[in-house]
């Protein structure tokens, strides 16, 4: 279970350091270059302080599910729920519409509509872990990942 685990987590981070706020060429496995103008995502154009107000979020989105993953390893599914929620649930949706940057206001509604369901799916996932079943708990954690990957390999900002 912990080499799944393991397996999983750095999944995650390789995912989470895709380049998609890379300002430089990048390697892929076969060791090819690529430079941010050959990378085929689509670029988003946002503000400075969106951008970081976005990065921040995302970073604090990686400890989170980082954290998600530890709890369920322990059989913690309690303090999972609480992490997902608190942290990537429908529940922290809108906490920059105040200052004018919030990155969602720049983003085109395909990419806000995969935002939108990752909130939803941490708050789902949320929902099932307090009920207490590791396995439906992880398929729920899925869906928040696929989101995840879904907005990553399709956009960027630089």
């Amino acid at each position: 279970m912990r080499r799944i685990i393991s397996l999983f987590t750095t999944t995650v981070l390789l995912f989470a350091f895709h380049p998609a706020h890379s300002e430089e060429s990048t390697s892929t496995p076969q060791g090819e270059q690529i430079s941010s103008d050959s990378d085929p995502r689509q670029l988003i154009s946002m503000p400075d302080q969106a951008r970081q107000l976005m990065r921040q979020d995302m970073l604090d989105h990686l400890a989170a599910l980082n954290e998600i993953v530890g709890h369920l390893a322990e059989n913690n599914l309690a303090s999972a729920a609480e992490v997902a929620e608190t942290r990537m649930g429908k529940s922290t949706m809108g906490k920059h519409r105040t200052s004018g940057m919030g990155p969602g206001r720049f983003m085109p509604l395909e990419m806000r509509n995969i935002g939108w369901g990752m909130h939803e799916s941490a708050t789902e996932f949320s929902k099932v872990a307090k009920e207490g079943d590791l396995k439906n708990a992880y398929s729920a954690l899925q869906k928040v990942m696929s989101s995840c990957v879904a907005c990553h390999y399709a956009y960027r900002t630089r």
